[in-house]
């Protein structure tokens, strides 16, 4: 029997309260949902990469709701969700200018781990890309 918090609905309703609270820049919801071991590698269109810790990227966020930044976008195209014991992982879509201040595509893979009694960010793959690719 699957477990109701191990369910792609589950996971979908993780994914919406990351998209909703990173794109209001709200730390202390950040701190809960990224994974304490959590790692993201971010791809530029120019094919340079940059990596982050938990502390890293939610600093990332602060510096962008200290200097003011309005509300990220929030659009999303789902693509697929899988579930294999405590590790879920999501395959996305999204569009934002978080990552470069440029609006751009993100192509992403996003890792959870159930623990603690919730689903939390363990690793980020992000390939970004102009919006007309």
């Amino acid at each position: 029997m699957t477990k109701a918090t191990h369910t792609v609905e589950a996971i979908r309703a993780a994914m919406d309260h990351l998209i909703d609270r990173a794109t209001n820049y709200d730390i202390d919801a950040l701190q809960s949902i990224y994974h304490d071991d959590f790692h993201t590698t971010l791809v530029a269109p120019d094919s340079t990469v940059t990596t982050f810790n938990k502390q890293e990227f939610i600093e990332h966020f602060r510096k962008q709701a200290d200097a003011g930044k309005h509300q990220l976008n929030t659009w999303a195209e789902w693509h697929d969700f899988h579930i294999l014991g405590d590790t879920g992982v999501s395959v996305l879509t999204r569009k934002h200018s978080g990552m470069n201040d440029q609006e751009m595509k993100l192509l992403c893979n996003i890792e959870w781990r159930f623990e603690d009694g919730r689903w939390q960010v363990l690793r980020e793959a992000i390939f970004m890309q102009p919006l007309d690719s």
